[in-house]
Protein backbone atom coordinates (compact mmCIF):
# COMPACT_ATOMS: atom_id res chain seq x y z
CA UNK A 1 0.00 0.00 0.00
CA UNK A 2 1.20 3.12 -1.42
CA UNK A 3 -0.63 5.30 0.88
CA UNK A 4 -1.88 4.50 4.50
CA UNK A 5 -4.52 6.94 6.92
CA UNK A 6 -4.54 4.91 10.33
CA UNK A 7 -5.35 6.23 13.33
CA UNK A 8 -5.24 10.01 12.14
CA UNK A 9 -1.88 9.30 10.35
CA UNK A 10 -1.08 9.18 6.80
CA UNK A 11 2.10 7.11 5.56
CA UNK A 12 2.45 7.90 2.12
CA UNK A 13 6.06 6.04 0.35
CA UNK A 14 7.81 8.58 -1.59
CA UNK A 15 10.95 6.69 -3.31
CA UNK A 16 13.80 5.08 -3.15
CA UNK A 17 17.61 5.79 -3.18
CA UNK A 18 20.29 3.32 -3.56
CA UNK A 19 21.93 0.91 -5.63
CA UNK A 20 23.95 -2.28 -5.03
CA UNK A 21 27.54 -0.75 -5.32
CA UNK A 22 31.22 -1.96 -3.88
CA UNK A 23 32.04 1.66 -4.19
CA UNK A 24 30.35 5.11 -5.98
CA UNK A 25 27.15 5.94 -6.67
CA UNK A 26 25.37 3.44 -4.64
CA UNK A 27 25.80 0.94 -0.63
CA UNK A 28 27.17 -2.53 -0.06
CA UNK A 29 24.91 -3.92 3.17
CA UNK A 30 24.44 -0.34 4.71
CA UNK A 31 23.72 -0.48 8.52
CA UNK A 32 23.58 3.01 9.59
CA UNK A 33 22.90 6.42 8.94
CA UNK A 34 23.19 10.06 10.29
CA UNK A 35 21.44 13.40 9.50
CA UNK A 36 24.06 16.28 8.40
CA UNK A 37 22.88 19.72 7.41
CA UNK A 38 21.41 20.96 4.24
CA UNK A 39 19.68 17.38 3.30
CA UNK A 40 23.07 15.18 3.49
CA UNK A 41 23.51 11.84 5.23
CA UNK A 42 25.85 10.32 5.92
CA UNK A 43 25.33 6.51 5.24
CA UNK A 44 27.46 3.44 6.93
CA UNK A 45 28.13 0.21 4.95
CA UNK A 46 28.92 -2.40 6.30
CA UNK A 47 30.34 -4.44 3.20
CA UNK A 48 31.03 -7.96 3.45
CA UNK A 49 33.93 -10.26 4.47
CA UNK A 50 36.15 -12.73 2.04
CA UNK A 51 39.25 -11.81 0.31
CA UNK A 52 41.73 -14.46 1.03
CA UNK A 53 45.40 -14.78 1.19
CA UNK A 54 45.68 -11.60 3.32
CA UNK A 55 46.12 -10.25 6.74
CA UNK A 56 42.79 -10.61 9.23
CA UNK A 57 42.47 -6.66 8.72
CA UNK A 58 42.39 -6.38 5.13
CA UNK A 59 39.98 -9.37 4.01
CA UNK A 60 36.96 -6.60 3.72
CA UNK A 61 35.13 -5.09 1.02
CA UNK A 62 32.71 -2.92 0.52
CA UNK A 63 32.84 -1.05 3.81
CA UNK A 64 32.64 3.02 3.36
CA UNK A 65 30.87 5.93 4.70
CA UNK A 66 28.86 7.52 1.17
CA UNK A 67 27.62 11.64 1.64
CA UNK A 68 24.49 11.60 -0.25
CA UNK A 69 22.56 14.73 -0.73
CA UNK A 70 18.61 13.13 -0.50
CA UNK A 71 16.88 16.32 -1.38
CA UNK A 72 13.17 16.48 -1.10
CA UNK A 73 11.97 14.57 -4.05
CA UNK A 74 12.80 11.09 -6.27
CA UNK A 75 15.63 11.79 -8.62
CA UNK A 76 16.81 14.26 -6.74
CA UNK A 77 19.35 12.79 -4.73
CA UNK A 78 22.89 13.01 -5.37
CA UNK A 79 26.73 11.53 -4.26
CA UNK A 80 28.64 13.65 -3.15
CA UNK A 81 31.58 11.38 -2.08
CA UNK A 82 33.03 8.60 0.62
CA UNK A 83 35.34 8.08 3.26
CA UNK A 84 37.17 5.60 5.18
CA UNK A 85 37.61 1.38 4.34
CA UNK A 86 37.56 -1.72 5.89
CA UNK A 87 40.55 -2.05 8.48
CA UNK A 88 42.01 -1.09 11.99
CA UNK A 89 44.23 1.96 11.39
CA UNK A 90 43.23 5.39 12.20
CA UNK A 91 39.80 6.17 10.28
CA UNK A 92 39.03 2.80 9.38
CA UNK A 93 37.01 0.58 10.73
CA UNK A 94 35.96 -3.99 10.67
CA UNK A 95 31.84 -4.10 11.75
CA UNK A 96 30.33 -1.07 11.48
CA UNK A 97 27.84 -0.92 13.77
CA UNK A 98 26.12 2.75 13.89
CA UNK A 99 26.77 6.25 13.89
CA UNK A 100 25.83 9.98 14.88
CA UNK A 101 26.50 13.28 14.29
CA UNK A 102 27.13 16.36 16.41
CA UNK A 103 25.96 20.59 16.52
CA UNK A 104 29.46 20.79 15.32
CA UNK A 105 29.08 18.47 12.28
CA UNK A 106 30.87 15.97 13.65
CA UNK A 107 30.86 12.03 13.01
CA UNK A 108 31.08 9.33 15.31
CA UNK A 109 31.39 5.94 13.81
CA UNK A 110 30.94 2.78 16.18
CA UNK A 111 33.08 -0.25 15.62
CA UNK A 112 31.29 -3.58 16.96
CA UNK A 113 34.63 -5.65 16.45
CA UNK A 114 36.99 -3.35 17.61
CA UNK A 115 34.69 -1.75 19.96
CA UNK A 116 35.84 2.40 19.34
CA UNK A 117 34.11 5.35 18.22
CA UNK A 118 36.00 6.85 15.52
CA UNK A 119 35.65 10.39 15.13
CA UNK A 120 35.54 12.52 11.59
CA UNK A 121 34.90 15.72 10.86
CA UNK A 122 32.12 16.45 8.08
CA UNK A 123 33.76 16.30 4.85
CA UNK A 124 35.51 12.60 5.78
CA UNK A 125 38.91 13.70 7.71
CA UNK A 126 39.79 11.88 10.77
CA UNK A 127 39.89 13.33 14.18
CA UNK A 128 40.38 11.11 16.61
CA UNK A 129 39.27 7.26 18.34
CA UNK A 130 38.34 6.57 21.86
CA UNK A 131 37.38 2.98 22.73
CA UNK A 132 33.83 2.23 24.28
CA UNK A 133 35.61 -0.93 26.91
CA UNK A 134 37.65 -0.13 29.66
CA UNK A 135 41.02 -1.87 29.69
CA UNK A 136 40.19 -3.43 32.85
CA UNK A 137 36.83 -5.69 31.36
CA UNK A 138 37.61 -8.39 29.78
CA UNK A 139 34.26 -8.87 28.25
CA UNK A 140 32.41 -10.44 26.30
CA UNK A 141 31.99 -6.95 24.42
CA UNK A 142 30.34 -5.90 21.13
CA UNK A 143 29.23 -2.21 20.81
CA UNK A 144 26.56 -2.56 18.80
CA UNK A 145 24.56 1.04 18.21
CA UNK A 146 25.14 4.52 19.61
CA UNK A 147 22.42 7.81 20.12
CA UNK A 148 23.46 10.98 21.47
CA UNK A 149 21.47 13.54 23.70
CA UNK A 150 20.61 16.75 23.52
CA UNK A 151 23.22 17.85 25.86
CA UNK A 152 25.61 15.36 23.41
CA UNK A 153 26.22 13.18 25.66
CA UNK A 154 26.73 9.31 23.84
CA UNK A 155 24.97 6.36 24.46
CA UNK A 156 25.51 3.11 23.33
CA UNK A 157 24.40 -0.38 23.44
CA UNK A 158 26.86 -3.39 23.97
CA UNK A 159 25.12 -6.56 22.85
CA UNK A 160 27.29 -9.47 24.46
CA UNK A 161 27.33 -7.60 28.01
CA UNK A 162 23.67 -6.80 27.68
CA UNK A 163 24.45 -2.78 28.78
CA UNK A 164 23.91 0.70 27.94
CA UNK A 165 26.72 2.93 28.71
CA UNK A 166 26.54 6.72 28.52
CA UNK A 167 29.58 8.59 27.76
CA UNK A 168 30.86 12.60 26.94
CA UNK A 169 31.68 13.08 23.07
CA UNK A 170 35.33 12.84 24.28
CA UNK A 171 35.23 9.08 25.45
CA UNK A 172 34.60 9.48 28.97
CA UNK A 173 32.37 6.78 31.13
CA UNK A 174 29.27 8.35 32.50
CA UNK A 175 27.23 5.84 33.78
CA UNK A 176 26.60 1.92 32.61
CA UNK A 177 23.51 0.65 33.56
CA UNK A 178 21.77 -2.73 31.97
CA UNK A 179 20.63 -6.77 33.78
CA UNK A 180 21.16 -9.41 31.27
CA UNK A 181 17.83 -11.30 31.58
CA UNK A 182 13.71 -11.18 30.26
CA UNK A 183 12.19 -9.27 32.86
CA UNK A 184 10.76 -5.87 33.16
CA UNK A 185 13.43 -3.55 32.28
CA UNK A 186 16.47 -6.44 31.74
CA UNK A 187 18.15 -6.86 28.26
CA UNK A 188 19.23 -9.64 26.12
CA UNK A 189 21.44 -8.37 23.07
CA UNK A 190 20.57 -4.82 23.38
CA UNK A 191 21.02 -3.65 19.87
CA UNK A 192 19.43 0.30 18.03
CA UNK A 193 18.97 2.89 20.69
CA UNK A 194 17.38 6.46 20.23
CA UNK A 195 16.27 9.33 22.27
CA UNK A 196 13.37 11.62 22.21
CA UNK A 197 12.46 15.27 22.87
CA UNK A 198 11.56 14.43 26.47
CA UNK A 199 15.26 12.57 26.87
CA UNK A 200 13.59 8.94 27.46
CA UNK A 201 16.34 6.23 26.04
CA UNK A 202 14.46 3.82 23.89
CA UNK A 203 16.82 0.66 23.28
CA UNK A 204 15.51 -2.21 20.05
CA UNK A 205 15.79 -5.37 22.94
CA UNK A 206 16.73 -7.66 20.05
CA UNK A 207 16.69 -11.24 21.66
CA UNK A 208 13.42 -10.48 24.16
CA UNK A 209 11.66 -9.32 20.52
CA UNK A 210 10.42 -5.78 22.22
CA UNK A 211 11.65 -2.02 22.82
CA UNK A 212 11.95 -0.68 26.22
CA UNK A 213 12.15 2.85 27.14
CA UNK A 214 14.37 3.93 30.17
CA UNK A 215 14.77 7.15 31.77
CA UNK A 216 18.27 8.30 31.20
CA UNK A 217 19.32 6.56 34.47
CA UNK A 218 18.23 3.38 33.17
CA UNK A 219 14.85 3.35 35.19
CA UNK A 220 12.22 1.20 33.00
CA UNK A 221 9.08 3.07 31.66
CA UNK A 222 7.73 1.39 29.43
CA UNK A 223 7.53 -1.53 26.61
CA UNK A 224 6.77 -1.52 23.40
CA UNK A 225 5.71 -4.99 21.09
CA UNK A 226 6.38 -8.77 22.17
CA UNK A 227 7.08 -11.76 20.67
CA UNK A 228 5.11 -13.24 17.57
CA UNK A 229 3.68 -11.96 13.91
CA UNK A 230 0.42 -10.97 15.20
CA UNK A 231 0.03 -7.18 15.53
CA UNK A 232 2.36 -5.30 17.61
CA UNK A 233 4.21 -8.14 17.51
CA UNK A 234 7.66 -8.51 16.32
CA UNK A 235 10.82 -11.08 15.99
CA UNK A 236 14.10 -9.74 16.78
CA UNK A 237 14.14 -5.76 16.53
CA UNK A 238 16.96 -4.10 15.50
CA UNK A 239 16.40 -0.11 15.73
CA UNK A 240 14.20 2.40 16.86
CA UNK A 241 13.47 6.48 16.18
CA UNK A 242 10.95 8.60 17.47
CA UNK A 243 9.03 11.33 15.78
CA UNK A 244 8.60 14.95 17.36
CA UNK A 245 5.07 13.84 18.04
CA UNK A 246 6.12 10.86 19.89
CA UNK A 247 5.20 7.90 17.02
CA UNK A 248 8.25 4.92 17.70
CA UNK A 249 9.24 3.44 14.68
CA UNK A 250 10.49 -0.34 15.12
CA UNK A 251 13.01 -1.89 12.67
CA UNK A 252 12.17 -5.98 12.68
CA UNK A 253 13.80 -8.23 11.07
CA UNK A 254 12.10 -11.69 10.64
CA UNK A 255 12.42 -15.63 12.41
CA UNK A 256 14.53 -16.72 9.89
CA UNK A 257 16.16 -13.99 8.75
CA UNK A 258 15.18 -14.09 5.16
CA UNK A 259 11.72 -13.29 5.61
CA UNK A 260 10.07 -10.10 4.58
CA UNK A 261 11.36 -7.25 7.41
CA UNK A 262 8.86 -4.32 8.88
CA UNK A 263 8.61 -1.28 10.71
CA UNK A 264 6.22 -1.49 13.27
CA UNK A 265 4.88 2.04 14.32
CA UNK A 266 3.44 2.69 17.96
CA UNK A 267 2.00 6.03 19.45
CA UNK A 268 3.67 7.55 22.06
CA UNK A 269 1.77 5.40 24.51
CA UNK A 270 2.89 1.94 23.23
CA UNK A 271 -0.34 1.35 21.11
CA UNK A 272 0.22 -0.46 17.94
CA UNK A 273 -0.56 1.68 14.74
CA UNK A 274 0.20 -0.25 11.71
CA UNK A 275 3.47 -1.99 10.01
CA UNK A 276 5.20 -0.54 6.61
CA UNK A 277 7.01 -3.70 4.54
CA UNK A 278 8.50 -1.74 1.90
CA UNK A 279 6.70 -0.15 -1.55
CA UNK A 280 9.65 0.35 -4.14
CA UNK A 281 7.18 -0.66 -6.53
CA UNK A 282 9.41 1.88 -8.66
CA UNK A 283 13.35 1.04 -8.97
CA UNK A 284 15.84 4.14 -7.48
CA UNK A 285 17.23 6.55 -10.09
CA UNK A 286 20.57 4.96 -9.43
CA UNK A 287 19.30 1.39 -10.15
CA UNK A 288 17.36 2.55 -13.53
CA UNK A 289 20.34 3.89 -14.58
CA UNK A 290 22.05 0.27 -14.12
CA UNK A 291 19.36 -1.46 -15.92
CA UNK A 292 19.17 1.42 -18.86
CA UNK A 293 23.05 0.56 -18.80
CA UNK A 294 22.44 -3.03 -20.03
CA UNK A 295 19.78 -4.00 -22.48
CA UNK A 296 20.14 -7.74 -20.96
CA UNK A 297 19.06 -6.23 -17.34
CA UNK A 298 15.81 -4.68 -18.76
CA UNK A 299 15.32 -8.13 -20.79
CA UNK A 300 15.25 -10.79 -17.76
CA UNK A 301 13.23 -7.98 -15.55
CA UNK A 302 10.36 -8.23 -17.94
CA UNK A 303 10.88 -12.15 -17.86
CA UNK A 304 10.13 -12.58 -14.14
CA UNK A 305 6.24 -12.94 -13.31
CA UNK A 306 6.42 -10.50 -10.59
CA UNK A 307 8.89 -8.03 -9.30
CA UNK A 308 6.81 -7.21 -6.05
CA UNK A 309 9.48 -8.72 -3.90
CA UNK A 310 12.12 -6.17 -4.37
CA UNK A 311 9.45 -3.44 -3.38
CA UNK A 312 9.32 -5.48 0.46
CA UNK A 313 11.96 -4.61 2.65
CA UNK A 314 14.70 -7.46 3.53
CA UNK A 315 16.20 -6.95 6.91
CA UNK A 316 16.21 -3.84 7.34
CA UNK A 317 18.87 -2.09 9.72
CA UNK A 318 18.37 1.18 10.84
CA UNK A 319 15.86 3.81 10.56
CA UNK A 320 16.08 7.35 11.30
CA UNK A 321 13.00 10.10 11.17
CA UNK A 322 14.21 13.03 9.32
CA UNK A 323 12.30 15.95 11.50
CA UNK A 324 12.98 18.84 8.81
CA UNK A 325 10.73 17.23 6.21
CA UNK A 326 8.55 15.05 8.45
CA UNK A 327 9.87 11.50 6.67
CA UNK A 328 10.74 7.89 7.72
CA UNK A 329 13.86 6.80 6.33
CA UNK A 330 14.50 3.24 6.33
CA UNK A 331 17.86 1.42 5.38
CA UNK A 332 17.05 -1.49 3.32
CA UNK A 333 20.09 -3.43 4.60
CA UNK A 334 19.87 -6.22 2.09
CA UNK A 335 18.64 -4.40 -1.14
CA UNK A 336 21.08 -1.96 -0.15
CA UNK A 337 18.98 0.97 -0.64
CA UNK A 338 16.97 3.93 1.83
CA UNK A 339 13.37 3.95 1.46
CA UNK A 340 11.41 6.91 1.95
CA UNK A 341 8.32 7.50 3.58
CA UNK A 342 6.26 11.08 4.28
CA UNK A 343 4.50 11.21 7.13
CA UNK A 344 1.43 13.47 5.93
CA UNK A 345 -0.21 15.99 8.38
CA UNK A 346 -3.12 17.16 6.78
CA UNK A 347 -3.92 14.62 4.58
CA UNK A 348 -6.48 15.06 2.13
CA UNK A 349 -8.96 11.80 1.47
CA UNK A 350 -9.64 12.32 -2.32
CA UNK A 351 -13.37 12.73 -3.12
CA UNK A 352 -14.37 9.34 -5.29
CA UNK A 353 -18.23 10.67 -5.94
CA UNK A 354 -16.83 13.79 -7.80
Amino acid sequence: MLTETVAGRTYDYSHTVGRQALTGMGFNFPVGMAKGKDEVVYVLNRGGEGVSNVPWNKVGYGARIGIVKLGTQPNEEEFLGEFSKYGDANGEYIWGSGMVTDSQEKLYVLDEWLNRVTVFDKDGNFLSHWDTVEASDSGPNGSASIAMDKDENIYITDGRSHKVKRFTRDGKLLATWGTHGSAQGELDSPWGITLDNQGFVYVADFKNHRVQKFTPEGDFVAQFGSHGDGPGQMTYPVDVTVDPEGDVYICDWSENGWEQGKVHIFDKDGKYITSLIGDSQVLSHWAQMTVDANDDYGKRRREVATTEPEWRFAQPAAVEYDADHNRLLVVDTQRSRIQIYNKQIQYMVPQLNL
